[in-house]
């Protein structure tokens, strides 16, 4: 069995579509978890009743604090041998949950899963050619898929852990040596009506949670903190400049506003930690 996980907050609409595209699934052995944020306000619950009632194997948890604690709450109560980490913005593809069964008995240990974004507004088309430009970059892209033990055995995620979550399980089951595959199939992420002022919110915030992360995977952080890298990997493909002008132009105005926004969040965060008297001259320990 595949226990598919899905942490969510206020997240009714979305999951409709994506509980909708479970019941597509050529591959009927397993199981939807979805962990509710306690303040969640929305019919979430009625939402899984009703597909529980139409045939899905869903269960209602209400014990999601943070993305890290809700993945890690909704594994302990999976009853699969494969844990599928999903978030609730996205749909699965139908052959999707049964190749990573495949996958998985064939040997490999974690798996990869190619995400196609989607959205109304032009700046979640800029997120469909930024996703395009990531795929198959090993320090960007994330493990969504591994078996029970496994999981197990590494702690699972760590709920300390606010940003970049999902990549420090990634890294640390990379440094165990397990053996790494990436399914054809892919994921849906629905970008909905992404605003560039939403998306450099969002970094504001998720960058001030940014030191555990740098603590624990300092040389990880160092490449993904460096614009360098992201703006080295744009021009790499520059082709996309004449395919998609506006789309290409738009990445890169999103992206150094988000990382602009990002380094301040850093900024703010280490300004509020700083021990007083530090750095004044003539200060007392």
């Amino acid at each position: 069995m595949v226990s598919v996980i899905v942490p969510a907050y206020n997240s009714e609409p979305l999951l409709r579509d994506f509980l909708a595209s479970c019941q597509t699934s050529r591959y009927r052995d397993f199981e939807v978890i979805i962990n509710d944020d306690l303040r969640s306000t929305d019919g979430t619950e009625a939402l899984v009743e009703r597909f529980r009632a139409d045939g899905l194997d869903v269960t209602y948890l209400r014990e999601n604090r943070s993305l890290a604690q809700g993945r890690k709450r909704g594994a302990a109560e999976a009853r699969g041998s494969i844990l599928l980490h999903l978030d609730s913005d996205m749909k699965v593809t139908p052959t999707l949950i049964g190749e990573c069964a495949d996958l998985i008995s064939e040997g490999y240990d974690a798996l990869v899963i190619p995400e196609e974004s989607f959205g109304t507004t032009f700046w979640a088309r800029c997120k469909w050619l930024e996703k395009k430009i990531y795929d198959g970059v090993e320090q960007i892209e994330s493990l969504r898929c591994v078996p029970r033990d496994i999981y197990d055995k590494l702690g699972g995620h760590d709920e300390r852990m606010v940003f970049s979550e999902d990549k420090d399980f990634d890294l640390r089951v990379r440094k165990a040596g397990y053996k790494i595959g990436r399914t054809r199939s892919f994921l849906y992420h629905n970008e909905g009506d992404l605003r560039l002022y939403r998306t450099m919110r969002k970094k504001l915030g998720y960058s001030a949670t940014a030191d555990l992360f740098a603590t624990e995977h300092p040389e990880a952080f160092r490449w993904q903190t460096n614009i360098f890298n992201r703006f080295g990997l744009y021009l790499r493909n520059f082709p996309y400049a004449f395919s998609h002008p506006l789309l290409y132009g738009g990445l890169w105005t999103m992206k150094i506003g988000e990382f602009g926004f990002g380094a301040l969040g850093h900024l703010r965060k280490r300004m509020a930690t700083r021990t007083p008297g530090r750095g004044v001259r003539g200060g007392t320990a």
